[in-house]
């Protein structure tokens, strides 16, 4: 990453590239459980948006889409149904994955808007 911030590359298609942390949360929407997937740039630690799953197999295919290795999604996959969250470090998603998933921050939001 440029001088190690996390923050932004741009690669030639003049696209931004972000390095940060996903992170998976199972809550409980009365019985069911609920998957919540966010991505946080490793910048200023600003809030995050969220993308819901009502499933596993959506959850997997989206982090299959984000382009995670296949023995990371399913280490991720068992964490959360033994009833913890997940994080998986050193991800990298270009600014358009990243607003067109929902996975928006400040920080993507206030370099987009400046």
């Amino acid at each position: 990453m440029a001088g190690g911030s996390g923050i932004k590359i741009v690669s030639k298609g003049g696209n931004v590239i972000y390095e940060g942390t996903v992170g998976v949360h199972r809550t409980f929407s009365g019985n069911t459980p609920v998957f919540d997937v966010f991505f946080a740039p490793n910048v200023d630690g600003g809030a995050c948006n969220s993308r819901r799953f009502r499933d596993l197999e959506e959850l997997a295919g989206f982090l299959e889409f984000l382009k995670l290795r296949e023995e990371v999604v399913v280490r991720t996959l068992e964490e959360i149904c033994a009833g913890r969250s997940a994080s998986i470090a050193h991800v990298t998603l270009s600014d358009r994955v990243i607003a067109e998933e929902g996975l928006d921050s400040s920080v993507t939001m206030k370099r987009r808007i400046n």
